[in-house]
Order: C-alpha cells, then sequence, then structure tokens
C-alpha cells in the first residue's frame, strides 16, 4: 500500500520550494512569508545583513528570532555573509515546523537547497546544470532523518551569487543552513588555470570545515571529487520522477 503525500510548489518573491509532506494542510506559505519579512527588517535595520563578510551581530532582537540565529551561525562557520545561507535557512525553519505538527515525511526544496524529516529512505537527484555528465546521479539517503541538509551552490547556472565555475558544489551537514553557507564558501574557491585545479582548490578550502559537515562533492564538467564520507550513489533515468533534483 503506497502512502499519500502532500505534493506542492509554493512561490513567495524569490523563495521557490517544492514540498512533499505527510501534513494535509501545512500552512507554509505564512510561514515563509513572515521569516522573509524578518530578514528584511535585519537588512534594513543592520545592511551589512546582506553582505558577503561573515558578521558578529548579538542584538537581541535579532537572536530571538530563530531564522536570524541560524543564517548568523552559518556565517561564522563557513566565513559566508548571511544571506548565503538564506534559502537553507528557510528550508530549515519549514521542516521545523513541519515537525511541530508531527510529520514524519517532509522534504523541501528551496532553489537546489534541501531539508528533510524522514522515517525511510529518499533519493536525491543530481542537477549540475543542463548538459552534465552527473546528471543520471543520485544519492541514497538513509531512513531516519530529522532536519539533515543537501544543498548546492553553482557558478555555472542559477540566480544565486557565486565567485567559483564549478557546475555543482554539494555540501551534506545536519543542519540544512551550515550547508547552504559551506556550500557557497567551497563554490566560491571554484576557480584555476584548468578543471583539475579547479577542483583541486574547492577540495583544500573544505579541508577546514571537515567538523561541520559529513561530506561534499564537487562536479566541474566531466570531473567530480569527494572530501568525506557521501551516501549511497544510485544511477537513475533523471526524468524528474526518481528523485528530488538538487541544484
Amino acid at each position: 500500500m503506497h502512502e499519500k503525500y502532500n505534493v506542492k510548489d509554493i512561490n513567495i518573491e524569490s523563495t521557490h520550494i517544492h514540498l512533499k509532506t505527510d501534513i494535509e494542510n501545512d500552512n507554509l506559505e505564512d510561514v515563509i512569508t513572515r521569516q522573509r519579512q524578518i530578514v528584511r527588517d535585519a537588512i534594513n535595520r543592520y545592511p551589512q545583513f546582506n553582505g558577503y563578510e561573515k558578521i558578529e551581530l548579538y542584538d537581541e532582537k535579532l537572536n530571538d528570532e530563530r531564522i536570524l540565529n541560524l543564517m548568523i551561525n552559518s556565517s561564522r562557520i563557513s566565513d559566508t555573509g548571511p544571506m548565503a545561507s538564506v534559502a537553507g535557512s528557510i528550508s530549515q525553519i519549514c521542516i521545523e515546523y513541519l515537525g511541530k505538527l508531527n510529520t514524519k515525511y517532509s522534504i523541501i526544496e528551496n532553489g537546489g537547497d534541501i531539508c528533510l524529516k524522514t522515517d525511510k529512505k529518499s533519493i536525491i537527484s543530481v542537477y549540475a546544470g543542463e548538459n552534465s555528465y552527473y546528471n543520471n546521479l543520485a544519492f541514497e539517503i538513509d531512513k531516519k532523518r530529522d532536519g539533515y541538509g543537501i544543498c548546492t551552490s553553482s557558478g555555472t547556472f542559477g540566480h544565486s551569487k557565486s565567485f567559483g565555475v564549478s557546475d555543482a558544489t554539494i555540501v551534506f551537514s545536519t543542519e540544512a543552513s551550515i550547508a547552504d553557507g559551506l556550500a557557497t564558501r567551497f563554490a566560491n574557491m571554484a576557480n584555476g588555470k584548468d578543471n583539475e585545479e579547479i577542483i583541486n582548490n574547492v577540495l583544500d578550502a573544505s579541508d577546514d570545515y571537515k567538523q561541520y559537515y559529513d561530506a561534499m562533492i564537487v562536479i566541474k564538467d566531466d570531473l567530480i571529487a569527494k572530501n568525506g564520507h557521501i551516501p549511497k550513489l544510485l544511477s537513475i533515468n533523471n526524468n524528474g520522477s526518481d528523485g528530488h533534483d538538487m541544484g
């Protein structure tokens, strides 16, 4: 017997979420709208919140807001600006909210940044650009995960700002906010005279942050490399029905 899930897309300004959940009435639109307003207010109060440098803010009002706390913590860990982790942080807030509604199985993908709470295995597929050799790959995530983050940054496609040229830099971490910040940090280092140097520069950068992630993968053209212990790799027919796109 197949379990029934609620699957939908939520589009609010620049936030584009794909949701699969066992919660029938989730009201995530209201949650997302509120998080966006909190972030907007923080930027208005502290313009550096929208910058590229990590910040050290100890404003009591900021620390009272969960999403700002996540973004500031990710900024300190990953040496990036807080907005580098906004998508992953929104995904994480949404999963935490669904957790309060007693979800057993929810996956949120927000512009390539995934957060999940699951009680069974899930297949997460790779997207590394329209013509990537590696788009037939997927990861099998073991069944018990709560708030787990799988986030991607790219310098060759998508709307997010990256200072590197990797097709995809993917980070697996226990928190989506941290995974998002680190994906940005590592992808920013994807530069060099050739693809091999580009890959090696990303791997070298990732060595300094190993305590904060389980695994990372970098893809550039026909080269792929990893650091840490990646989930089980699968080969799939990537037609959009076999997994949740990550990219």
